[in-house]
C-alpha cells in the first residue's frame, strides 16, 4: 500500500477500532432492556456484535482500498455480502423462529452498514476538505508571492527612469552638479538593485530616503526641504522595501517648487503609524492623482501584511499613513 493511501485509510482504521464497541453497545442495549438477558449473556453478545462491526468496517476498508471510486455502491455491496453470509448461516432454516432470527440479523446488518458508511464518508469528506483547503492556501500564497514579485519589479525601473530624467536636466543646466548627482545616484542604484529583500527596517529606508533627498536637493536647492521625526523605538520596525522612497518620490514628482514657495516633506509617526506629509500648492500641482506608485505601495502592503495604506488630501496638505510592523 502506498504511503498516500495508508495516510488516507489510517483515520478510518482508528475510527473502526474506536466506534466498533460503541456501535455494538448502541445496538445491543435496547435488546438487553427489552429481553432482560443476563449480564453474562450481554457481555457475549456485545463481544460478538463488536466483532460483526469490525468485520463490516473491514469490508468497507477493503472496498475503499481496491475500489476507491465507489460511492453509495460500497454500501450496497457490503450489505449484499453481509446478507449473503447471514443467509448461508440460516439456509436450512424452515421454522418461523429461524426466519425471525434472519430478519433480526438483516436489520442489524443494515444498521451497522449505514452507521459505518456514514462515519467513513464523514471522515473521507473531512480529509478531502482539509486537503482542498491546504491546496487552496498554498495556491493563494503562491499567487500572492507572484503578485508581490511583479509589483516589486516595477519599482527599480520607475526609480531609475525618474533619476535619469533628473540627470538629463542637470547635464544641460549645470554639468558640475550633474557629475556630483551621478556619483551619488550610482551608489543609490547599486543599493537598490542589490537589495533583494521584500521588507526593510524603517531605519534603513529612512537613510536611503535621506540620500535620495540629497540628490534632489542638488537639483532643487532650498526649494526642497526634507526632515524626519520618527521615534527611535520604531526605527527597527519593518516596512516594504522602497516604501518611504515611493512616498518621497511621489511628493517630488507631483509638486512644483521654488525657493520662495518650497516643497516641505516630513516623515513623522503617531504610535506605530508612519505619516508622510507635504504641502500642496494647487496652482503648481502637476498631477492631481496619486499615480501608480501609491497604488503599487498599497497593493504590496496588502500582500505582505494585509493592512491598508491611507491617503488623505486637502487644499494645503497631502498625507499618506502606513503601518510600521513589529518583528
Amino acid at each position: 500500500m502506498s504511503i498516500e493511501k495508508y495516510e488516507t485509510l489510517r483515520p478510518l482504521v482508528n475510527a473502526a477500532l474506536v466506534t466498533s464497541p460503541v456501535i455494538a453497545a448502541l445496538l445491543v442495549t435496547p435488546l438487553f432492556l427489552i429481553s432482560g438477558m443476563s449480564s453474562s449473556s450481554l457481555e457475549r453478545v456485545l463481544l460478538l456484535m463488536s466483532g460483526n462491526v469490525l468485520f463490516t468496517w473491514a469490508l468497507h476498508l477493503l472496498l475503499l482500498r481496491w475500489l476507491p471510486k465507489l460511492g453509495w455502491q460500497r454500501l450496497v455491496l457490503t450489505i449484499m455480502i453481509g446478507l449473503l453470509l447471514s443467509l448461508l448461516e440460516t439456509q436450512e432454516a424452515a421454522s418461523m423462529s429461524l426466519l425471525r432470527q434472519y430478519l433480526v440479523r438483516s436489520i442489524t446488518l443494515l444498521s451497522i452498514n449505514i452507521i459505518v458508511y456514514m462515519i467513513s464518508n464523514f471522515i473521507l469528506l473531512s480529509q478531502t476538505k482539509k486537503q482542498l483547503d491546504t491546496e487552496n492556501q498554498q495556491l493563494r500564497f503562491a499567487n500572492l508571492e507572484a503578485q508581490h514579485k511583479a509589483l516589486k519589479s516595477q519599482l527599480n525601473p520607475h526609480f531609475l527612469f525618474n533619476s535619469i530624467g533628473t540627470a538629463k536636466a542637470l547635464i544641460r543646466k549645470e554639468p558640475k552638479l550633474a557629475d556630483e548627482y551621478l556619483v551619488k545616484l550610482s551608489a543609490i542604484l547599486r543599493w537598490s538593485f542589490d537589495n533583494k529583500r521584500d521588507t526593510v527596517t524603517v531605519r534603513e529606508e529612512m537613510d536611503f530616503c535621506r540620500d535620495y533627498a540629497e540628490l534632489q536637493q542638488i537639483r532643487f536647492g532650498q526649494a526642497l526641504q526634507f526632515n524626519t521625526a520618527v521615534e527611535e523605538k520604531y526605527l527597527d520596525c519593518m516596512i516594504p522595501v522602497f516604501c518611504l522612497l515611493t512616498l518621497l518620490e511621489n511628493a517630488v514628482k507631483h509638486n512644483y517648487m521654488t525657493e520662495e514657495d518650497p516643497l516641505s516633506i516630513r516623515f513623522r509617526n503617531e504610535g506605530d503609524l508612519l505619516i508622510a506629509e507635504n504641502n500642496v500648492n494647487k496652482s503648481f500641482v502637476l498631477e492631481s492623482s496619486p499615480g501608480t506608485g501609491l497604488q503599487n505601495l498599497a497593493e504590496r502592503y496588502r500582500l505582505l501584511f494585509d493592512v491598508p495604506v491611507t491617503v488623505e488630501q486637502d487644499e494645503k496638505q497631502f498625507r499618506v499613513t502606513v503601518k510600521m510592523i513589529s518583528e
